[in-house]
């Protein structure tokens, strides 16, 4: 598993072998033995909204624990959500289809699901 997030522009136009991403974005995918590995989701609808805008969210091994958005059109990161109810690493993140707020929901392997607004 490489440590890195890498984001493709029109793949499925692409024929053949494509060997180069778009953006290479460097983040800690070693989540080990015990912990489900990332799993990084577009935002729904952000993207028909503002065609320059392209957000995903991904959890982070990083400390203290974070949720990160990146913007997929520049390969860059936007935020990273932190807090006291963040308490271990979120594999599983998603974003709730509105677009008048950005609202990002986590979840970690116990189970637990924090909502950011």
């Amino acid at each position: 598993m490489s440590d890195n997030l890498d984001i493709f522009t029109d793949f499925h136009l692409n024929t053949g072998v494509v060997t180069k991403p778009t953006h290479r974005i460097r983040h800690n995918n070693q989540t080990g033995r015990w912990l489900s590995t990332f799993m990084a989701q577009w935002h729904p609808s952000i993207s028909s909204s503002s065609p320059n805008e392209e957000l995903f969210v991904v959890g982070s091994m990083q400390q203290p624990r974070t949720m990160q958005i990146f913007d997929g059109s520049k390969g860059e990161l936007v935020r990273g959500i932190q807090g006291d109810a963040l308490t271990a690493v979120v594999s599983r993140c998603c974003f709730h289809p509105s677009v008048e707020k950005l609202i990002a929901a986590g979840g970690n392997s116990s189970g637990r699901v924090t909502v950011a607004r």
